[in-house]
């Protein structure tokens, strides 16, 4: 009986353990712009998530300022942005860690169009 709740202890905990972990991760805009649109897809793919600037206050993301993110999983994605002088750029092959940072640098995107 103890082993159960044991078990079922360290269940809950681990999923709180995940959960809180999603919960931090974050994108730190390194491009020469105030982001207002960041979309992911697994990368290779046009898959292409919600618009994850919509998850700040004012729905942008300026220069060197982070940004919660919610509903994506670790891996690889493709990132789709589009900033406030009215560029659409791909950045690919952005690795994501659950619980973490990560970043994108203006040298990294690709194909920028207005």
């Amino acid at each position: 009986m103890y082993r159960t709740i044991a078990a079922t202890v360290l269940a809950v905990l681990a999923a709180v353990a995940t959960a809180d972990a999603a919960a931090r991760t974050r994108f730190w805009n390194l491009t020469d712009n105030t982001v207002n649109g960041l979309w992911l897809a697994p990368a290779g793919t046009t898959e292409w998530g919600a618009n994850q600037a919509l998850n700040d206050n004012d729905k942008t993301v300026d220069h060197d300022e982070r940004l919660k993110i919610v509903g994506i999983k670790s891996g690889t994605y493709d990132a789709k942005l589009t900033d406030v002088k009215g560029r659409s750029c791909i950045a690919k092959g952005v690795k994501v860690t659950e619980g973490e940072v990560f970043s994108i640098e203006e040298k990294e995107l690709k194909g920028c169009r207005k």
